[in-house]
């Protein structure tokens, strides 16, 4: 098959300008004369990337059949192209992959649609089924909270739905990940319950007048200390359980007891969520990422192998290693990034299992496996980028020094190669917990004579090479561009046995017997002295009012909580809001973010969410009068499937809250009994009256907008980009002055190379890309805030397209 690209450079640019123009005007001109429908078909020659375009049997078409001609025009050309991956890689068209013939018939109506969609859904690379299993399992997670603390008609566990919002919370992807987020939020929830309730005590003694004047600044002053305290996980929701403790007995009569039974409802959530996980490990998910790493890693090799061998005999297929290798290098990054993100639930659960060596293998592994994604990318970088001064086409001198290569180093390198494969297997034999471990084979001292064999071998390669070029230095360059080429491949390839050799050593048998036997010296701490010294770290964190960023979000958010309590402790405004006052605080204590745009972005998903949630409660409430638990509470969990199922990642805030909204709507802030027509219309109004002043706050007191810091971070990346290719320069010089003395003066050279440890100046220029990648973060980070961010006309808007380009 011809390459687009050498087709285009045989013909020139006008001749092809002129062709598309040509076939541009036919094909328009036939457009406006015809009358009649008729479909287009777009055949593929195999022999060459050319499109036949094809009118149907009267030879007209009309612009209003336009459309579904292009549709069916791009399905064809779909499903021909995964016909030929498929041929491509050796096996037959799957069996519910489509005929292209078949792709005009109209099936996309009725109930064969849906099952179409279904069976094909793995092939289409759907995620049905996960959606589905999350969502139920917050649908009866849902059900069973409000089952287990509405049936039973007790009163002493109030606040159901925050405590389906703790369930909602800590309803993680594993078991290992929910237990880490209960004992956060279990912690939490009691030291803030510890911490108001004396509070609320306190507040309930006095008079309503008294309670009044107070309530604005106790709020005011535990919200600071809230958002300042470093031990806390989820500060805004621990916003939210001081405020129902502090401010609901200014107008509400509260028992000194009630506070206990509302921590006793948010840990039954707790429980819940751990429950509906309880089936749910991280090791399975570990396991199956050990093993495809493992796979992708000797493919990668094996590829590497492939890609060397095939240089000069078949460079088709090398060309092919080289991609099959980018594609395997962003497997492994993914998957190296899913083990890590997965690590610590995968040891909580291990640690329940009593496996803390098997633990930190694990772990262990897992940083080396990180750690050998720099020497993967720049193999990927060495043989999927052009090296400046490369040709396209082939060089006789060029072929002549890959021969050479070759022939020198390819029995070591095999030999390197399959020393690796032998200490991945043994790697990760040695990391996986699921793994049954026998007597591994000793693999070290193979890889290490093979990794030093290898490299004498390819010094002795790259001599003979640069001895046979002759001529000027000029009809070199595609040769040295080739080498520059070979000798980072090869680099590369040499740091990941490295890196794999060390990590050997670390965690050969006589490393593991050496750790029992010390393991053994030293004297095991008591649990006493286990909880003291976690009690004592976990006092000994700093407060977080330091930390400008921190200060000023903590300081924005006891404002607007002071400013929302008003409602409660002012006469005229409680007449408003009466009986649910609490709730424009708990709005602010929810949307409160860190920058202007996310936090305007998450008020709207609120409001979005709370109308949506609300016109459900409503439905529900006509279609079966009567404000029976047996038609709430499965109506809860029916609305709870279908938002958590169709939640997507742009407004995730949107759907998860009206999740968890739709228990308040059903069954009140504090008490479980009230009209839902009266109270609905109220507590969106009052959320709204949260968002303002929120939206006060954020603009007149505290503005910081995001929208001006993506400004100033893409003109400064800009400058760190220039300060970059300066000091890349630089290092090129250096570099280009090294060889040069080398060449004329060889003590000279060696004294520059003595004069300091970075004589190319390479750790100034890696000081420049950590910084332009934490700039770059920063960028990512603010940017959808910004774009978020409401524009009041005061200056241009942001370029979506260019910033998100850059």
């Amino acid at each position: 098959m011809m390459k687009a690209t050498d087709m285009n450079e045989s013909v020139p640019v006008s001749e092809r300008t002129r062709t598309t123009e040509q076939l541009t005007e036919r094909f328009r001109r036939r457009r406006l004369t015809s009358s009649e429908p008729n479909f287009v078909t777009v055949d593929v020659d195999d022999d060459a990337e050319s499109f036949d375009i094809k009118r149907g049997s009267d030879g007209s078409s009309s612009p209003s059949s336009l459309s579904d001609s292009l549709r069916d025009q791009s399905r064809r050309l779909s499903l021909l192209l995964t016909r030929r991956t498929e041929l491509y890689r050796g096996v037959e068209p799957s069996s519910t992959t489509p005929d292209p013939k078949d792709c005009g018939k109209n099936d996309s109506s009725g109930w064969n649609h849906w099952v179409n969609e279904v069976r094909l859904c793995s092939s289409h690379g759907g995620d049905y089924r996960e959606r589905s299993r999350t969502a139920l399992r917050t649908a009866v997670g849902s059900f069973l909270t409000f089952s287990l603390l509405v049936f039973p008609r007790q009163q002493v566990l109030g606040a159901v739905w925050i405590g389906n919002i703790f369930m909602h919370s800590n309803m993680k992807g594993s078991f290992g990940a929910s237990l880490l987020s209960v004992w956060g939020f279990g912690q939490s929830a009691v030291l803030i319950t510890a911490a108001s309730w004396p509070v609320g005590n306190f507040v309930s003694s006095l008079s309503e007048t008294q309670a009044s004047i107070i309530l604005p600044f106790v709020s005011f002053l535990m919200s600071f200390l809230i958002m300042t305290c470093p031990q806390l996980t989820s500060r805004n929701l621990m916003i939210l359980v001081m405020y129902i403790v502090v401010a609901a007995p200014v107008r509400e009569d509260i028992q000194w007891w009630m506070p206990i039974g509302y921590l006793g409802t948010y840990l039954i959530g707790m429980i819940i969520a751990l429950l509906m996980n309880s089936a749910n490990f991280a090791l399975r998910s570990t396991h199956s990422n050990l093993e495809s790493l493992e796979k992708d890693l000797t493919m990668l090799l094996n590829q590497c192998k492939a890609y060397s061998t095939n240089l000069v005999i078949a460079p088709d297929v090398s060309r092919a290693a080289a991609a099959s290798i980018e594609m395997l290098y962003t497997r492994i990054a993914d998957t190296v990034k899913s083990l890590k993100a997965e690590l610590a639930a995968s040891k909580v659960e291990l640690l329940l299992q009593f496996k803390s060596k098997a633990a930190n293998d694990l772990s262990e592994w897992i940083v080396a496996a990180e750690q050998l994604l720099a020497p993967l990318k720049s193999l990927r970088t060495a043989l999927m980028q052009r090296v400046i001064g490369e040709e396209r086409t082939v060089h006789d001198r060029t072929t002549a020094t890959k021969e050479i290569i070759d022939h020198e180093i390819a029995p070591a390198r095999d030999r390197m190669v399959d020393a690796m494969l032998s200490s991945i297997a043994v790697c990760h034999a040695w990391a996986d917990p699921s793994a049954h471990r026998t007597v591994l084979p000793d693999v070290q001292g193979e890889l290490a004579i093979s990794i030093e064999e290898c490299r004498r071998a390819f010094h002795q390669a790259m001599r003979k090479a640069t001895a046979e070029l002759k001529g000027d230095a000029e009809e070199n360059v595609p040769v040295f561009a080739h080498l520059t080429r070979r000798t980072t491949a090869f680099n590369a390839l040499f740091e990941f046995g490295d890196s794999l050799l060390a990590y050997l050593e670390e965690h050969s048998w006589e490393a593991e017997e050496a750790f029992d036997e010390n393991k053994n010296e030293t004297r095991p701490r008591t649990p006493v002295c286990h909880a003291i010294g976690s009690f004592v770290k976990f006092v000994e964190l700093k407060w977080l009012w330091h930390q400008p960023d921190t200060f000023r979000l903590a300081l924005k958010t006891a404002v607007g909580m002071s400013l929302a309590s008003l409602f409660v402790s002012v006469p005229v405004l409680w007449n408003i809001s009466e009986p649910f006052g609490i709730w424009p605080g708990l709005t602010i204590a929810s949307v409160n973010l860190g920058t202007t745009g996310s936090s305007f972005q998450k008020a709207a998903d609120r409001l979005s969410g709370t109308l949506l949630a609300a016109a459900y409660a409503l439905l529900l409430s006509d279609l079966f009068p009567g404000n029976t638990d047996a038609v709430k509470v499965p109506g809860i969990a029916i609305f709870t499937f279908l938002t958590i199922y169709l939640r997507s990642d742009e407004h995730a805030y949107m759907y998860t809250y009206a999740a968890t909204s739709i228990g308040s709507m059903l069954y009140g802030s504090v008490k479980n009994d009230f009209n839902i027509p009266e109270y609905i219309p109220k507590r969106i109004e009052l959320i709204f009256v949260g968002v303002v002043i929120f939206s006060v706050v954020e603009l007149l007191m505290f503005p910081r907008s995001s929208r001006k810091m993506v400004e100033c971070l893409g003109f400064q990346f800009f400058l760190s980009v220039r300060d970059y290719l300066k000091q890349a320069a630089r290092c090129a010089r250096r570099m280009q002055e090294y060889v040069a003395y080398s060449v004329d003066d060889t003590m000279h050279a060696e004294a520059l190379f003595d004069e300091a440890d970075d004589t190319f100046h390479l750790e100034q220029l890696d000081q420049c890309h950590r910084k332009l990648k934490t700039e770059s973060s920063k960028l990512k980070k603010e940017l959808e805030p910004a774009l978020n961010e409401p524009h009041l006309g005061l200056s241009m808007p942001l370029q979506r397209e260019s910033f998100r380009g850059l």
